[in-house]
């Protein structure tokens, strides 16, 4: 799957060897990419002032970031913004591009430059912020963080701390530089104390940081142009990218004419169990409104029952007269069943006996056609999943939410959400297959290390159900034999797009049953 049309999410690594080679193809110093971020980073002020009377107070740190805030304070003053700048380090150690920076502000004149660089009060920086306002004369528009960028990590401590938590009480709109000070570049998380912006003015690309934790207080993300763009041939290997709906749009599978429902692909869905054949049901639906032609749910003897009693457009099959499987027979059963398909989804509701782990490994393995494998289905793999995933015959597809992660890979829930990009890249490296890291902002990593992040994070989707929606919309997707790693992507963010649509109207009362419909009409906008 080619993904050169999605963003790109740099670490920060990634993003000092765009900024160096950025220099090399443009031909010019890093000085002068300082001087296109800063004035970058002032139009974004100026938009957010939107005419308000007010002064800006940029809080500016010794190093690039810190840079860039000078240079925004000479352009937005000579534009006639009133402008101050607050040092948070000791101006003897500002250095390199930075100090050429300051030197030319000062140099321009009009913008107060004050020394703050040794205090460590909260109260102190209060009053400093506050400035002429404290006397009424002139109130705070707005509060630019250019303390840190993304070279920090760990814990702020210092006079930066104090500055930090006195800006987070300022009044005005909070506009941070490149990444909020203290937010870590990479992972998206904080150590302690962290700004919290409105918007983050973010250079040549996003960071990574700024969009995996669906917590991390970085607000509106908007990118700064450094004069060209930032791609792969300036950072090398930045793998992992955005999701977005042009993208996803131009990858969703569309009918022909003469099209049939055997044209549209054949979804075997292996699932449900007595108790359990609302999962089943879900993943049927699911699939049926994402487009395919025809679906079949197998499943135990009392399963078929009870589907057969509230299934009207699905078909249903019976791999087992118990509620665990004998394994020879329930395998036979059910490749006889998926020959017709082009697609399997299994795992939703399925037995959990020893014998039903058999057939899930078996299956796993054996299977010549596209599988989806979810819920019960990880759940009989758990850390054997290498193992029996290794070689497989056709694509698989891995959907788990944190904990069935956390038993793939014998980890806690805490461990995975550590780093679920990492964790979700090593399993499908350790599998061979698409691994789809359910969450806010999804991960979905394929074995190459290529991974893409869903930008949604839709509270009213932690629901019972919704993953198992998930399933049966990548389900179909694959029996529409879109490429797997496509059709996991735009799973990912038609299910979370059609959270979001549901979510104004119903709240935190969205059932998962409320999400099939949902998809297509995202589906269908998406198409038009």
């Amino acid at each position: 799957m080619d993904l050169v049309d999605f963003p790109l999410l740099l670490t920060a690594a990634e993003m000092r060897l765009a900024d160096l080679g950025l220099a090399r193809a443009l031909g010019v110093p890093t000085l002068r990419l300082m001087e296109s971020a800063g004035r970058g980073v002032a139009e974004i002020v100026r938009r957010e002032l939107g005419g308000r009377p007010g002064e800006v107070v940029i809080v500016c740190g010794s190093g690039s970031n810190g840079g860039d805030g000078f240079v925004a304070a000479r352009h937005l003053a000579k534009s006639g913004v009133t402008v101050r700048v607050l040092l948070a380090a000791p101006r003897s150690k500002i250095k390199g591009d930075a100090a050429a920076a300051l030197a030319a502000l000062e140099a321009a004149g009009g913008v107060s430059v004050e020394d703050a660089g040794h205090s460590t009060a909260e109260a102190d920086w209060r009053t400093r912020l506050a400035g002429a306002g404290a006397s009424g004369n002139v109130s705070v528009a707005a509060v630019v963080d250019a303390i840190f960028g993304t070279g920090f990590r760990g814990a702020v401590e210092g006079a930066p701390a104090a500055a930090i938590a006195a800006m987070n009480a300022a009044p005005g709109r909070k506009i941070a530089v490149d990444i909020p000070s203290g937010l870590d570049a990479d992972s998206g998380r904080a150590a302690g104390l962290v700004f919290r912006a409105d918007v983050t003015a973010t250079m040549g690309a996003r960071k990574l940081g700024l969009v995996i934790d669906a917590t991390a207080p970085a607000g509106r993300i908007e990118i700064v142009d450094l004069g060209a763009p930032v791609d792969e041939t300036l950072a090398p290997s930045p793998r992992c990218r955005l999701l977005e709906a042009r993208g996803i749009a131009a990858r969703l599978p569309r009918r022909s004419v003469d099209a049939h429902k055997g044209s549209s692909g054949q979804l075997l869905v292996v699932a449900g169990s007595a108790g359990k054949t609302g999962a089943a049901f879900l993943v049927g639906t699911a699939a049926l409104r994402s487009g395919a032609g025809l679906v079949t749910i197998a499943s135990t003897a009392a399963g078929q029952n009870a589907l057969d009693a509230k299934a009207i457009e699905l078909m249903t099959a019976r791999y087992t007269e118990g509620e665990d499987a004998i394994p020879e027979a329930a395998i036979a059963a059910l490749m006889t069943l998926a020959a017709r398909a082009q697609a399997v989804a299994l795992g939703p509701g399925i037995p959990t006996g020893a014998g039903m782990q058999a057939v899930v490994h078996a299956l796993a393995a054996r299977l010549p056609v596209p599988m989806v494998i979810d819920a019960d289905a990880l759940n009989a793999l758990g850390t054997e999943a290498p193992q029996v995933l290794t070689g497989a015959p056709a694509p698989r597809v891995l959907t788990p939410h944190p904990g069935e992660m956390g038993r793939l890979l014998g980890l806690s829930i805490a461990d995975v959400q550590s780093d679920r990009l990492g964790h979700a890249r090593g399993l499908a490296a350790a599998t061979g297959a698409i691994v789809v890291l359910k969450g806010a902002r999804t991960i979905i990593a394929a074995p190459d290390g290529q991974a893409l992040v869903s930008p949604i994070a839709c509270s009213a989707l932690a629901t019972a159900g919704s993953g198992d929606v998930l399933t049966g919309v990548t389900g179909a997707l694959l029996a529409r034999r879109v490429e797997p790693l496509t059709a996991a992507a735009v799973a990912v963010y038609v299910h979370g797009a059609a959270g979001e649509e549901l979510a104004p109207r119903l709240g935190d009362g969205v059932m998962a049953g409320d999400l099939p419909l949902a998809i297509a009409g995202v589906m269908a906008r998406l198409a038009s």
